[in-house]
């Protein structure tokens, strides 16, 4: 601790010191923005925030406008109170995640001998990388909230956010440094606890969500209250994100849970503890027991239909696509599969691991060695890619873009690989070989020069040219081709 003295003129008897306080026991292991959220749809620590708004609203401008010292002796903050100085600073960066940029262990304070008179941010950057990470970060935040509607219900917003953030982000445990941020989790595809929790509930305020950030030390833990209808549940995404890292693979087990549910710990539930002081209490059991806790996919919906495959051995819709009714808490099966993943050369693992995917109003689901594609309106099942088991098998798909890829792995044990199992096409043509908006007898000749290997095709030529959908591109579809304009 440094302290510095001044004497001038003017203030012979003032002491200016700046005193470097560190908040590392506070913080767990676990441009503008995009849209500024509102302060009303994050909560941190609320009583200490509502007594001190106005001082959390002048640090919050000050370090979104990278101010070197934000100048507080106005607000009469006693030296004495420096550990209350932490608390506010705490619950400034908690309630704005999109302020990543700046330390989130210690600042300097700067005194006279009665009132604390000014506070200087630690930044982790110079402004303009700061600024540069700012615009990466809104575009991310951007991406995520396309995925969404203002016609669609809370949950909904919040049940496909909470699958977009488990499926594109990688759980790191306490034990590995940093990954606390919400820029850590949306651009760096990693974070622990900290690290989700901030970046849902920001995520959230874009889509006009209420949350709580809840914080347990007892547990060294972070996790969110979610505001649904007026009532808050419990969300926490780091236990909803299956380990070892899944393709394509999200639970729902702590999506929307009263305090009573997510303290239970029982066969299904890890207890939650030492969150007393959370503000908002969750006292409705409506989604305690619904159905949705079960599914490991992602849920997709397609106008007000949910749909979703369940992979649980222990439910009688296994290995099934199902439609699920969130009104009724009821289920309709869509279709059944009968899809097993080896576990030896006579044993299969008793799970499914079947993930889904939705595409331009198609549902994609993967088999162990293939991928296929649904058509909810014709209610029809094509195959998309047949896949390459000789070093494992297929335990789940995501769609990234415009490209579909698999999860190849010898167990559900281990991570897996990911591999390119080619793009997604709106509006097919199939047979349009050579992409001219036409199916004609030039068509059947590339597919010809590519089975003797005179020329090579596209990702995007391959689908198309697969006329009869069986994974390959042989004479069979050039002979499809020409069936098909002999019939024009």
């Amino acid at each position: 601790m440094n302290t510095v003295k001044k004497s001038t003129k003017r203030f012979t008897a003032v002491l200016l010191c700046f005193i470097m306080i560190f908040l590392s026991a506070g913080y767990l292991g676990c441009g503008k923005t995009f849209a500024a959220a509102d302060e009303s749809y994050i909560t941190y620590n609320k009583v200490l925030y509502d007594d001190n708004k106005e001082l959390c609203d002048r640090l919050l401008h000050g370090m979104e406008n990278f101010e070197t010292e934000i100048n507080i002796k106005d607000f009469k903050v006693p030296v004495s109170e420096k550990e209350k100085m932490r608390y506010i600073m705490k619950t400034v960066l908690r309630k704005n995640p999109q302020l990543f940029y700046v330390d989130s262990t210690k600042y300097m304070l700067g005194s006279d001998s009665t009132y604390i008179a000014a506070i200087r941010p630690i930044y982790l950057t110079d402004k303009q990388t700061a600024m540069a990470e700012l615009n990466e970060f809104n575009e991310i935040c951007a991406e995520y909230i396309s995925k969404t509607d203002a016609n669609m219900t809370d949950f909904q917003k919040a049940v496909i956010i909470h699958d977009e953030l488990i499926l594109n982000c990688k759980y790191l445990n306490e034990d590995e440094t940093g990954h606390i941020t919400a820029y850590d989790a949306l651009a760096g595809k990693a974070a622990n606890c900290q690290g989700y929790a901030c970046a849902y509930s920001y995520l959230l305020s874009l889509v006009g969500v209420k949350s709580e950030i809840v914080e347990s030390s007892a547990m060294y833990h972070v996790w969110n209250k979610v505001c649904i209808d007026g009532e808050y549940y419990n969300v926490d995404l780091t236990w909803d994100d299956p380990m070892p890292n899944k393709t394509g693979h999200t639970a729902h087990r702590y999506f929307l849970l009263s305090d009573s549910a997510i303290s239970s710990g029982d066969d299904e539930i890890k207890s939650h503890y030492g969150f007393d002081y959370a503000y908002y209490k969750s006292d409705s059991t409506k989604y305690d027991n619904a159905y949705y806790h079960s599914i490991r996919t992602r849920l997709c919906y397609y106008g007000d239909e949910c749909y979703a495959i369940d992979s649980d051995y222990k439910s009688e819709y296994f290995n099934c696509l199902v439609k699920y009714d969130l009104n009724n808490d009821s289920v309709e099966v869509v279709k059944k599969f009968d899809y097993k993943w080896s576990a030896g050369a006579t044993s299969s693992w008793k799970y499914g691991y079947m993930s889904l995917e939705m595409f331009d109003g198609k549902l994609y689901y993967n088999s162990p060695d293939g991928i296929y594609v649904y058509d909810p309106d014709s209610k029809s099942e094509e195959l998309f890619a047949n896949l390459d088991t000789a070093d494992g098998e297929c335990y789940g798909i995501i769609i990234s873009g415009d490209v579909v890829y698999a999860g190849m792995a010898k167990s559900p044990n281990e991570e897996c690989t990911i591999v390119n199992a080619g793009k997604v096409l709106k509006d097919v043509l199939y047979g349009d070989v050579n992409g001219d908006g036409r199916v004609s007898i030039a068509d059947a000749t590339e597919i010809q020069k590519y089975c003797v290997g005179l020329t090579s095709l596209s990702d995007e030529q391959i689908l198309r040219a697969d006329m009869n959908k069986d994974g390959f591109i042989n004479i069979a579809d050039a002979t499809l081709i020409q069936k098909y304009i002999v019939c024009l």
